[in-house]
Parts: C-alpha cells; sequence; structure tokens
C-alpha cells in the first residue's frame, strides 16, 4: 500500500514539525490529531502546516509511521492560528504551545470516552430588572454582538453597580444562537456567589474548568468542547486553550487581576492573549472591572478599545465613607495594631446586628522574626526572605518555597554574645489581627480567610456561605477578599495596613496598591445599609489613598498614566524580562558577564542589567535579571532571539522570557 508523508506538531519543547508516514487513502486534514511513535514512547500529535527547517525531506523508510488517526473533531484554523500567535509572542516553543491545548495526557489514551451530557440550557423567559444605565450597556454590546465582527468592550463600573447582570445579558443572546461562551475568572475557588447567581439566572450550572476539576472530568469537557457541543465554559486562566470549535463570545470578568498572568512554563497575560484569539475568530469579547487595568485604560483613550459605564451601584446602595486614620497622629496602644477608632467603630458595628472585613495582605501571625540581641533577622535556608511565623501551626514558613521550622530550632547560638538567639515577633499577620480583636471581645464570631484556608478543600467556601448567613460577625483576611463579594449586612471594612504594597520597588505598586484597596473598600455598604471605610496608613497624605477617599478611579489613571510617560514604562514603552536562574552563582555571573558583551547595539533597544531582583535566591537558586526596552511598534521579540543565538546557554541555566513582565520580586 503507498504511502504519503505527513507533518506532524508534537507537544513537546521544539519549534518544528516531524515527519510520518500514513496510507495514502487514508482520510487525513490539518488538525486531525494521531497517534505517533516518538523516541520509545507513543504521543499524541497534531497534522500541521509544514513547520519543518530541513531543507529536504527524509528518505521514506527512514520515516517511522503513525500509530493511527484518532477520532475527534479537527483542530479548526482558529485555534491553530491562536497556538502560532502566542508561540511567537512569547518566544515559546510551538510544541509547548500545542500542550497548552493538549494539557490532559490521559485524554487519548483511553480506549473509551463517554460522551458528556450535552447542556442546553433553559433559557429563562423572566424579566430581569436593569436600571437605565444597565439597559443602555446591554443594547450597546447587543449591537457589537449583532455585527458578528471583533471588538473589545469594557463593562467600566463601580463595585456593585451590576456589572454582571449585563454581560449575564450577553451570554444569554449568544446560548440562543447556540454559540459557545467562554468566561474567565480569576479565582475560582472564590466565586461561590458568582455560580449561585449564574444557576438562579439559567437554571442550570455551567461547566468548570480548573486544576482541581477531576480529570474524567476534563477528558469529557474537552471533547465536548472540540465537537462544539458545550455552551458555556467559565474557567481560570487554563481554560482560554481549550479548542473551541464555535466560539461566539469572551468575557474577562476582574480584567485588572493578576492571576490571569501565568508566571511558569508558557508566561502569558490571559487577558492580552483573549483578545487576540477574539480577534482572531473575529467575535466580540467584554473586559469587565471596576478597577480597569492602565493598559485597559490607554486602550480606552486612544479608541482601540470601546466602553460602557455603570456610575451608580444598584438599587438604594451608596458608596460608602471613607476615612483614613493617621497612625503618625493617633497610633495604636503599644503592642496593638488597631488604632482606638478602629475598635470603637467595630464595637458599633456589631452592636447595630452589622458585620466587619479586615484586610491586611499577610498571612500567618508576624512576618519578621528577629533575635533580640544582634537584630539579625531569621531567613529561610533555601530563599533570600524571612520566615514568617504562623501560630495556629507553630512554625515559622518561607512563603516562597514552602520550608517550615519550629522557633526552638532557630534559636541557635547568637554569634554576638555567645548565647542562644532571644527571638522575638514583628509585625501583624492576619492571626495577630484575629487575637487583638478576639481580645475586645471574646463573644465574637471571628474567622481567618487566607490561600491556607483555601488550600484545604471546602472550608473557604464555607466560611464564607457563614460569613452570607451572618453566622459570623468578622471576617479577616488576605487579598482573595477584594473578589467580587456581596454582603448585604457588611458595613465596616478596615484596611490594616495600607502602605504594606508600596514596599519593593514595583513599578505597578501604585497602581495595584490602589486596585487592591478600592476593591476591598468596595465591599463595603453594598445594599440599602450605609457603609464605612477605614484605611490605616503611617502616610496618610498619599496622594493615592486621597484618591481611593476621593473614588476618584478616573483622576488615578490619568495621574498615574502620566508618571508613567514621563518615565518610559508600560504601557507606553514595551519591556522584555530574561530571569537568567542557577544554583552555581559563579557560572550565573559568568554567563551574565557573556550575555552583556554580546548585547547588540541599538539605538531602539535599551537593555538593562544584568541586576538581582528584588529576592535573588529562591528554591536554592541564585537569579539574575535583564530588561530590554523599547517602542511599543518594535519588534521586541526579534532582537531577543538574535541576541540569544549568539550563545549558548550551559545545560544547568535557565533562561525564562517574560513578554510584558507584571511580577519584579
Amino acid at each position: 500500500m503507498k504511502r504519503k508523508i505527513i507533518n506532524v506538531l508534537l507537544p513537546l519543547p521544539f519549534n518544528q514539525t516531524f515527519q510520518y508516514l500514513c496510507n495514502e487513502d487514508e482520510k487525513i486534514e490539518l488538525g486531525d490529531f494521531i497517534l505517533v511513535p516518538f523516541k520509545n514512547k507513543i504521543v499524541t500529535g497534531c497534522i500541521w502546516e509544514n513547520k519543518s527547517k530541513l531543507k529536504k525531506r527524509l528518505p521514506k523508510k527512514k520515516i517511522r509511521n503513525i500509530e493511527k488517526k484518532l477520532n475527534f473533531s479537527p483542530l479548526n484554523k482558529n485555534n491553530r492560528d491562536f497556538i502560532v500567535w502566542v508561540s511567537d509572542y512569547t518566544m515559546n516553543n510551538l510544541g509547548a504551545t500545542l500542550k497548552l491545548c493538549l494539557s490532559i495526557k490521559q485524554i487519548f489514551v483511553k480506549k473509551k470516552i463517554e460522551k458528556i451530557k450535552e447542556r442546553f440550557l433553559d433559557l429563562s423567559s423572566d424579566k430581569h430588572l436593569l436600571t437605565k444605565e444597565q439597559l443602555n450597556a446591554k443594547q450597546y454590546i447587543f449591537n457589537k454582538i449583532n455585527n458578528k465582527k471583533f471588538s473589545t468592550i469594557v463593562i467600566d463600573g463601580v463595585a456593585g453597580s451590576g456589572k454582571t447582570e449585563v454581560y449575564f445579558e450577553a451570554i444569554n443572546k449568544c446560548l440562543i444562537q447556540r454559540k459557545q461562551v467562554l468566561v474567565l475568572l480569576p479565582e475560582i475557588s472564590m466565586t461561590t456567589q458568582w455560580f449561585d447567581r449564574f444557576k438562579k439566572r439559567f437554571k442550570i450550572d455551567p461547566l468548570l474548568w480548573h486544576s482541581d476539576i477531576k480529570v474524567s472530568e476534563k477528558i469529557k469537557i474537552w471533547k465536548s468542547v472540540i465537537d462544539g457541543n458545550s455552551n458555556i465554559i467559565v474557567g481560570a486562566r487554563s481554560s482560554l486553550f481549550l479548542p473551541f470549535k464555535n466560539l461566539g463570545l469572551i468575557i474577562i470578568d476582574e480584567e485588572h487581576d493578576q492571576s490571569f498572568k501565568q508566571e511558569e512554563g508558557v508566561i502569558y497575560n490571559a487577558r492580552d492573549m483573549a483578545v487576540v484569539r477574539a480577534k482572531i475568530s473575529n467575535i466580540p469579547i467584554i473586559l469587565c472591572s471596576a478597577t480597569i487595568s492602565i493598559e485597559t485604560k490607554l486602550n480606552i483613550l486612544e479608541k482601540k478599545y470601546e466602553v460602557v459605564k455603570l456610575k451608580e451601584r444598584y438599587g438604594e446602595a451608596g458608596l460608602p465613607e471613607v476615612k483614613i486614620i493617621d497612625l503618625v497622629e493617633t497610633p495604636p496602644e503599644k503592642g496593638m495594631w488597631l488604632s482606638e477608632e478602629v475598635h470603637n467603630e467595630l464595637k458599633k458595628t456589631i452592636e447595630s446586628g452589622n458585620q466587619a472585613l479586615f484586610f491586611l495582605n499577610r498571612r500567618g501571625f508576624a512576618p519578621y522574626v528577629f533575635c533580640n540581641s544582634c537584630y539579625k533577622k531569621i531567613l529561610c535556608q533555601n530563599c533570600d526572605v524571612g520566615l514568617v511565623y504562623h501560630k495556629k501551626i507553630d512554625n515559622l514558613i518561607c512563603h516562597h518555597c514552602g520550608y517550615k521550622s519550629s522557633l526552638e530550632n532557630n534559636k541557635k547560638n547568637c554569634k554576638e554574645f555567645e548565647k542562644k538567639c532571644d527571638l522575638f515577633l514583628y509585625g501583624p499577620g492576619v492571626e495577630k489581627i484575629y487575637e487583638e480583636i478576639k481580645k475586645k471581645d471574646k463573644n465574637l464570631n471571628i474567622e481567618i480567610l487566607t490561600s491556607d484556608v483555601m488550600q484545604k478543600k471546602g472550608q473557604g467556601e464555607t466560611i464564607l456561605r457563614k460569613f452570607e448567613r451572618e453566622e459570623i460577625n468578622v471576617i479577616i483576611g488576605t487579598q482573595i477578599l477584594a473578589k467580587g463579594h456581596h454582603f448585604p449586612k457588611l458595613t465596616l471594612v478596615v484596611v490594616v495596613d495600607a502602605d504594606f504594597g508600596f514596599i519593593g520597588g514595583d513599578l505597578r505598586a501604585a497602581e495595584k496598591t490602589f486596585q487592591l484597596l478600592t476593591q476591598v473598600s468596595g465591599r463595603s455598604g453594598r445594599s440599602k445599609l450605609p457603609g464605612k471605610v477605614l484605611i490605616q496608613s503611617a502616610m496618610s497624605d498619599n496622594l493615592i489613598l486621597k484618591k481611593i477617599k476621593e473614588f476618584d478611579l478616573n483622576g488615578f489613571f490619568l495621574e498615574e498614566l502620566n508618571i508613567r510617560k514621563e518615565s518610559g514604562l508600560p504601557p507606553f514603552k514595551k519591556l522584555c524580562s530574561l530571569m537568567l536562574v542557577s544554583k552555581n552563582e559563579k557560572k550565573l555571573n559568568d554567563f551574565c558577564r557573556k550575555m552583556k558583551v554580546n548585547i547588540e547595539q541599538s539605538n531602539e533597544f535599551e537593555v538593562l542589567g544584568p541586576a538581582p531582583p528584588f529576592i535573588s535566591y529562591v528554591r536554592g537558586k541564585h537569579r539574575k535579571r535583564f530588561i530590554v526596552r523599547c517602542s511599543r511598534n518594535k519588534n521586541i521579540q526579534k532582537f531577543v532571539s538574535i541576541w540569544l543565538k549568539k550563545l549558548q546557554i550551559p545545560f544547568d541555566l535557565k533562561i525564562s522570557i517574560d513578554i510584558d513582565p507584571y511580577n519584579f520580586s
């Protein structure tokens, strides 16, 4: 039987296709999935355009045969084009990017796959009461959906203005048209209220896609998506790479959220890649936030994105009163971290039958542990960071590598005084605030909600449900409490330490802090009950805090844009971070010097570094960083690619490339 040569892309770290043989009469088209031998394994491949750099084909006798064609719908052109675009933009191998689409190893090796029950939604005919603002926003978005063309629409609305209800209307319209809809949420595990609202609106649960979903369920969802059966997928950033057959709308809720940025492997920003995916598919995309990102704000000003505004809270709710408490003028009692005014307001709140939220972005009991004799900080053995004391488990923990140690084990001989270190704890964590509030009133029902709690299955959701049912008076937590929760009896929000976000020299510190504190403040007074926000700060005249107090989002963003423009920072300039990591510090430094020598001199590209990041030693490895900066219209990927091609990278040294970096720690 005659054989023909086909080109196959494998989900492996290669930037080329591989040649295989199949029967000449076998019906195989681009995007089809096949099983092929590779080295001593059988792997899944996808029929692809010829990306091989071989000048001429291998003789047929040296080419291996495919195992078999898999009985799935092919990966359509929109999906393939998206994979190519992401690969080129992020400077990752094409195969590594394909792997994001084929992230379930078991999906192709099961002999029999149960067909997922098709979820046709029982579309509700109920009249959903919308405000005039919401109706105008709905109609504007409907017009864009009817155009059946690419457009980026931003729903820019204050906290509690009903942004979700507006995009629910858009979802409903697409589902009536039997189109697939993708909704990206930043923290799936923290959005129980969102799912409650969805089920109430559509009378059914959406399909979920995130890391905690069972593999068996993922297999069903993957096949259903590529066959075009599933109507709506709600997921984390990885759901963006699902092989949609009939995608009609993408929605990015909380588009400003940092968790949309993938920091390992193929490094990408799911929000930005979603806009590209929508453009390739020629469909609308909705970005939604109460505190839009700087990049989105600039795109609106430059008329690249369209915007609908929701300026008023839904129903009788008004914006909360915000007060900044100057900790320099009115410091807390010695050994305490909450001012007397905070304690008084909390007492009034509880006595009136309402609830309070305390926000502090520090897990554990005390973030700093020192020796009382030599004043040296107790550091992690694997990282260049201090250990954090967690009183609940009586352990010191590194929040970067997970290293644990007891207080007693760290009472080593103090070099200064030849005796055991006398350790003392400094600074407040959420556990310390819990203890302080509890001392004032032992009868309060208080819970802590952090990522540590969320790792325990169902525990975080249980706490939120209890708070919703008013079984808890006070909730204390980190930034996960800033998400879009709605608690009618929550009238007091306390920001324990507003200054913490400015530590570390992050170029996005102002934006991140403003967004976080504004989002937290927005949890207060979301019903007809008036809300109050108390912000503790030792820098009460800080301009950012003043903008938060006035809820002047537009003023902050315009001022921040001016600062970024004058400083030559994103979004006016393009950045690329090259992080070099190695266990061998000397080898790392030597290679950095070699890289610096091989930089191609250019007036269009500026290379900064090498320099250690804010944390230079993590998980037993040393780190150095280069930053490349250029104008937005320049091809930074090409410059970096030419630079790296001059170098032979040692096997025990890794370079991670991050286009448009967010994290500088």
